[in-house]
């Protein structure tokens, strides 16, 4: 452990590690959530170019209520279709088949292709804009625990400062590793990673060129005798490359390094120009009898990669939690570290946020590595079968490599991500009449659908991602069809009206029929709303002109923001939800539903929620900028 001596101590209710994606979804999203955190970075910058580039439809809708989505759309580019090639009977490369890329109901169906430097400019921007940077270049040397001496305090961490050379002492809750496949987190925390095939190395570059290759602006996974590529388009008519690299390109890459082979973990001393001309090489040799006139690199690295998760993806402590590559990592032929990372962090900051503001149990953090490894797993399946028939030419075409590209569709767009029975997850409790062939039926695990609603009070139609920004609240949606009339819908109006009502029972003083809930959607929040942790829809499928708001029971004219039309009765048939029997479901802070049931089961949400919420807030010592002066305090080490 570093000796301590006099100098700065810094505090803070979550330290995050590693300014990559997922340390910014972090980062961000804890911001949102009123939590104090700071987030550090080894490097001196941030990645300019290259490095991941595909954000998949489901992570688009998460952006998408950050407000982040529109100016990444407007920097990237559209990939709507997948096209595969490979030999014919002559063996000249023709094209199988062009299928589309997203076949999930999303508002985003297609990948949008931005690299990872133009990813991270924009949450970079929005910390700033928020008020907080990430402090570069500042690395993790060693964190221990204290929490007998220091309760409030319990994770002591040692942050070099590589530009003072000093080792400052950083006193914080909660630790967040999101420093990448090789995180120095996990190996404190004594974790280990688990490897699941064997080690693919590729060769990856940002490219322009002449080319008459038909497909170019589609994804095209490509195989011929001569080996395989796979080609995405980027924004500007520029490429993506991606090419698997053989025994004998090792050779004569690892050659040229000084002392041979060097560990995946070290930055190599790459010669680019060697390996610029193996990757042309073999795009020449693949693509034949196709050109593929190269003109400009922005970027080109060798990328290695072995598949693998973590044994946990949080320390014995339940204080360090791991995201992105730090517990898991993949093959990068469907394009999903970046996407599964920031779903990590989206799935963890608001339990974070819940359980700091004492609002929740500390076990509600349990269901972080429960929910995340269940993807990880499946996703790693998933891979290891994809990549044996990838590899497998003869297989290109064939039945069975078709039906698993078909059925990866859902999984890979992330729209099909559906988590375990569980505290959050509440499957064997549904009781509502659920339409199972509807599009998206209302299924406890899986991601709230979006839909087109009419606003009841103003007549705008509006996409339901439009007014659910990420802001660490649960939702109550109530399917109410055409029963605003009926004696069901007004005993769960009087429910919800009541001191039982699940929208206010954990905040005590608070009067559900009284407080007004003012207008939010992802461009704007209001300051008067924060003290909620359960905000409410009510959709019905009546003629909105023809019900006036302030006559509908308590507590709905408090909410007359909330309320909407849906026309024609199309997202209760989406979600597979009967006009005449209604349902509610209750929506976890990150979009995913955690229980379906009728409109006369309204308490039933409220038990649920007993499980997990403090029925009286807990006096949780929140950052206190006032008490903790850090100029007055001794900590900086050498």
């Amino acid at each position: 452990m570093p000796t301590s001596i006099p100098g700065v101590n810094v505090f803070t209710d979550v330290l995050v590690v590693g300014a990559g994606p997922s340390g910014y979804m972090a980062m961000l999203t804890l911001i949102r959530y009123d939590v104090d955190v700071r987030i550090i970075d080894k490097q001196s910058t941030r990645i300019q170019i290259g490095h991941a580039s595909g954000l998949q439809p489901r992570t688009q809708e998460i952006l998408h209520t950050l407000n982040l989505h529109g100016t990444l759309d407007a920097r990237g580019n559209r990939m709507s279709e997948t096209a595969f090639w490979g030999p014919d009977a002559s063996g000249r490369l023709s094209r199988c088949t062009v299928g589309p890329e997203v076949t999930s109901s999303t508002p985003f169906p297609h990948v949008l292709v931005t690299d990872q430097g133009c990813t991270e400019g924009v949450f970079d921007d929005e910390i700033h804009a928020r008020g907080h940077r990430v402090q570069r270049p500042m690395e993790l040397v060693h964190y221990t625990y204290d929490n007998a001496s220091d309760q409030h305090w319990p994770v002591t961490a040692y942050v070099r400062n590589h530009s003072s050379g000093a080792i400052e002492v950083w006193h914080t809750k909660y630790l967040i590793g999101a420093d990448g496949a090789e995180s120095i987190v996990r190996h404190i925390a004594g974790l280990r990673r688990q490897p699941y095939g064997g080690e693919e190395v590729w060769a990856v570059a940002d490219i322009w060129a002449h080319t008459d290759f038909p497909d170019a602006r589609r994804r095209s996974a490509v195989w011929s005798s001569n080996g395989g590529c796979m080609l995405i388009p980027n924004k500007d008519n520029g490429f993506r490359v991606y090419v698997q690299l053989g025994r004998k390109h090792l050779n004569v890459l690892d050659g040229s390094i000084p002392g041979g082979f060097v560990h995946p973990s070290t930055a190599l001393p790459e010669n680019s120009t060697l390996l610029f001309g193996i990757l042309r090489a073999c795009l020449g040799e693949v693509m034949a009898p196709f050109t593929m006139d190269i003109t400009r690199v922005a970027w080109i690295s060798r990328y290695r990669v072995t598949q693998g998760i973590a044994d946990r993806f949080v320390d014995p402590f339940q204080r360090t939690y791991l995201v992105g590559d730090a517990c898991h990592t993949q093959s990068p032929k469907a394009g999903q570290s970046m996407n599964l990372g920031m779903m990590d962090s989206f799935n963890l900051t608001w339990k974070l946020a819940l359980v700091l503001k004492g609002m929740a149990k500390p076990s509600l953090l349990e269901s972080y590595e429960v929910e995340r490894r269940h993807i990880a797993n499946q996703f790693i399946e998933f891979d290891i079968k994809f990549a044996h028939i990838y590899l497998q030419k003869e297989a290109l075409g064939s039945p069975e490599f078709f039906s698993v590209w078909k059925q990866s569709h859902g999984f890979i767009s992330g729209c099909a991500h559906r988590y375990p029975e569980g505290l959050l997850t509440r499957t064997s409790a549904v009781r509502a009449r659920i339409n199972q062939s509807a599009v998206e039926p209302l299924t406890p695990g899986k991601r709230l659908h979006t839909m087109t609603l009419t606003r009841h009070m103003d007549g705008t139609a509006v996409g339901l991602l439009e007014d659910m920004p990420s802001n660490g609240r649960f939702h109550l949606f109530i399917f109410a069809g055409r029963l605003m009339t009926f004696a069901v819908f007004k005993a769960m109006a009087n429910f919800l009206a009541s001191s039982e009502s699940p929208l206010t029972y954990f905040s005590k003083g608070m009067d559900a029929s009284s407080d007004t809930f003012q207008s939010e959607n992802i461009r704007q929040g209001h300051v008067s709303n924060s003290f909620r942790y359960l905000d409410l829809f009510l959709i019905h499928t009546s003629n909105h002109l023809e019900i006036e708001l302030r006559k509908l029971p308590k507590p709905f004219p408090q909410w007359g923001s909330r309320v909407y039309e849906d026309v024609d009765g199309l997202g209760h048939a989406a979600h597979g939800v009967s006009e005449k029997d209604g349902a509610l479901a209750l929506v976890r802070p990150d979009g995913y539903i955690t229980a379906v049931t009728k409109l006369d089961n309204a308490r039933s949400i409220l038990d649920c929620l007993k499980d997990f919420m403090l029925e009286t807030p807990s006096d949780y010592e929140m950052f206190d900028p006032d008490f903790h002066d850090s100029s007055s305090m001794g900590g900086s080490m050498m």
